[in-house]
């Protein structure tokens, strides 16, 4: 994605369905996957809810990357999302 304010590279798809709808680029980035796993765990959303207490995290997770490059930033922005409850 590029605009005259930023250029960013984005994962295409959604992580928690890679495998399912892409999984060309899934097969690309098995290290990726490990890390989203391990974010999607029960184990890590519990431990999430401890540390922040926001409340019951549920099975729903969005997952995205992305890379900035030399001299890109990301903008000031909120992540205003009625049913988002973390985001880091």
């Amino acid at each position: 994605k590029e605009t005259d304010l930023f250029k960013v590279y984005q994962v295409p798809h959604d992580l928690g369905t890679i495998e399912r709808t892409a999984p060309h680029l899934a097969d690309k980035a098995p290290s990726l996957l490990r890390v989203r796993d391990a974010l999607y765990s029960e184990s890590t959303r519990r431990l999430v809810e401890r540390i922040t207490g926001c409340g019951r995290i549920g099975d729903t997770v969005d997952c995205s990357a992305n890379v900035y490059m030399r001299g890109g930033h990301l903008l000031c922005h909120d992540d205003v999302i009625g049913n988002r409850l973390v985001s880091f």
